[in-house]
């Protein structure tokens, strides 16, 4: 049977070209999550300026199978720093690769779109790393701050612990390898990002995090930084 789908709060993930003039779109939607639509047309040079990313779109769609039909978008561009792009592909990215196909995630959606709102001025680190966060809650893919995943006793401030991947923090030793304050871990929950250590702890468990929960996936956004750093 097939379905019609109107007035879909939107943005493109990724784009590509088919055949003389179309493209497939990988769209995130706010209630029907990732899906696939046929854009006919759309690499025509009148039709160019909605098929971009970090544009809010509304779009309707048609059709019976995974590749739908789109049937009609309207854009509102959004004030974007260009010195953002790279940082808001990776976030693209990391939502096509995690998001199963289909099913609504109005919490991500919103973490993106706020994600994106911050982005008309250069993007603080720490804004990457809440988006991050909270699309691993959101999936259920990160562990509970509040407690050591061991004991089941509160994140102590003055106690140190190690992040094991897809169980959380556990206590450990003083000189123990990579271990972190509890008073890091607890500030991190808080959302206190002002002093590097979090940040850096932040960084470190989220990217462990995701690469596991990525299941050997890459992501090209993170290529292309790395060749940019190597060049500096």
């Amino acid at each position: 049977m097939e379905t019609r789908v109107t007035d879909q709060a939107s943005f493109i993930l990724r784009r590509r070209e088919w055949r003389d003039s179309s493209l497939i779109l990988d769209i995130f939607t706010r209630e029907h999550g990732c899906v696939r639509v046929l854009a006919k047309g759309a690499r025509r040079r009148s039709a160019q300026a909605p098929y971009q990313p970090f544009v809010m779109l509304s779009i309707n769609w048609s059709g019976r199978h995974e590749l739908k039909t789109l049937t009609g978008i309207e854009g509102q561009v959004l004030p974007i720093a260009e010195e953002n792009y790279l940082a808001l592909l990776y976030a693209n990215e990391l939502i096509a690769a995690m998001l199963p196909p289909g099913e609504a995630n109005p919490d991500i959606f919103a973490a993106y779109l706020s994600l994106l709102q911050h982005a008309v001025v250069k993007l603080d680190e720490s804004r990457l790393r809440i988006f991050e966060l909270d699309m691993m809650q959101c999936l259920g893919y990160f562990p509970d701050l509040h407690t050591d995943a061991l004991s089941g006793q509160p994140i102590q401030p003055d106690l140190r612990y190690q992040f094991v991947v897809n169980s959380g923090f556990v206590s450990c030793a003083e000189d123990a390898r990579d271990s972190v304050s509890g008073y890091t871990v607890v500030n991190w929950r808080r959302g206190d990002y002002q002093q590097d250590t979090v940040l850096r702890l932040a960084k470190s468990v989220l990217r462990s995090t995701i690469d596991f929960n990525l299941q050997g996936k890459t992501l090209k956004s993170r290529e292309v930084y790395a060749q940019m750093m190597r060049r500096k």
